[in-house]
């Protein structure tokens, strides 16, 4: 192998070695993007999962109103049945109150 040969053999390298080096350049910078990239989908993420734990909460409480909302239902629904069922009473003896006071001053035939 002469000098000249050698020389562009050194040559070769030092360019190859220069784009080898702005490829890494690179690599590093597109590295360090994905780096801030994972870390705000980090950062969200975390967000979504309060505000879905805050969700879960709610509905909790809201479930446990709703139990108490239907119980008051339930009870009041058995004092209308009550009332009815005394007003039902109340009306039926009126009108056998109001047929005897008919029967007696109805003329008897």
């Amino acid at each position: 192998m002469n000098l000249d040969e050698l020389a562009q053999r050194v040559a070769a390298l030092e360019a190859e070695v220069g784009v080898l080096r702005q490829e890494a350049a690179a690599a590093r910078a597109l590295a360090a993007g994905a780096d801030r990239d994972v870390a705000d989908y980090r950062s969200e993420l975390r967000g979504h999962t309060r505000t879905l734990g805050a969700l879960r909460e709610t509905q909790l409480e809201q479930g446990q109103a709703i139990t108490g909302l239907g119980e008051k239902v339930d009870q009041m629904t058995g004092t209308v049945g009550h009332l009815r069922d005394q007003h039902g009473a109340s009306l039926t003896q009126i009108v056998g109150l109001l047929n005897q006071l008919i029967d007696r001053d109805s003329p008897q035939q």
